[in-house]
């Protein structure tokens, strides 16, 4: 994987004051990262997380409808971003709660840009820090035509790509499961996952899953849901529409 560069760094701006979220965005720029969204509530804020490459998130606490901040950094963690909490009234409170989340620092307004740069910095190097490293064998073996063998206990067992029916994806580690509910944990990113697969009949649905469309049982358009295995798995908006177009339209 090649060394994660500055100008990649994708920001999403959650604030609800909107001169202040302006200057953000204008920071964030200047510094050398992608703004991907400026919102001032949950909803958007939740909507851009589930459908988007984030890499970092600068969240306001108090902001506009039903979670705030640190509600939103709670319900994200399994997705491993990296957050900035930002507010206008620093508690103790807010501060310990700030720590069941991933946060990775807590600035108090008014910010300036050079303490901005110097937190979004350090975010930057823990998330070039975070990469897994893997050998030249271990990519050998993922990257074999038909099959690659995963251990499992003391043995290393032998599994068919197309017998995955889903990935999903956790931090630095992806689960397997397979058609038969078998499961295998690997320390490999979804995006390494994704570059593996290659033109195999894997569709990735969501930022944190991937599918194989083969083992599709089910789609719920309305819903944003798609069943494999017998449960249901979250698809963001972008797949929605691309799996829409190339479902069978029955009259």
């Amino acid at each position: 994987m090649k060394p994660l560069e500055k100008k990649r760094l994708s920001v999403l701006i959650v604030e609800d004051d909107p001169s202040f979220g302006l200057e953000l965005e204008m920071l964030v720029e200047e510094i050398g990262c992608k703004v991907v969204g400026l919102v001032d509530n949950a909803a958007a804020a939740l909507e851009l997380i589930f459908s988007e490459e984030i890499d970092l998130i600068l969240m306001d606490i108090d902001i506009k409808g039903k979670l705030n901040g640190l509600a939103i950094g709670k319900k994200i963690y399994h997705l491993s971003i990296p957050v900035l909490f930002i507010t206008g009234m620093s508690t103790k409170e807010h501060y310990e709660e700030a720590l069941t989340t991933n946060f990775i620092g807590y600035l108090v307004k008014p910010v300036n840009k050079y303490t901005l740069k110097t937190t979004i910095d350090l975010a930057f190097d823990k998330l070039r820090q975070g990469s897994p490293v893997r050998d030249a064998s271990e990519r050998k073996e993922l990257l074999k035509e038909d099959f690659f063998f995963v251990r499992r206990n003391k043995l290393h067992e032998k599994v068919n790509w197309r017998d995955i029916a889903l990935i999903e994806g956790a931090s630095d580690y992806v689960k397997l499961w397979t058609k038969d509910s078998r499961s295998y944990l690997l320390r490999q990113t979804m995006k390494r996952m994704e570059e593996m697969l290659g033109k195999r009949s894997f569709y990735r649905v969501h930022r944190s899953y991937i599918v194989n469309l083969e083992a599709i049982e089910a789609i719920d358009f309305k819903g944003g849901e798609i069943r494999v295995l017998n449960r249901e798995v979250p698809i963001n908006r972008k797949s929605r529409q691309e799996l829409e177009q190339m479902a069978l339209k029955v009259e």
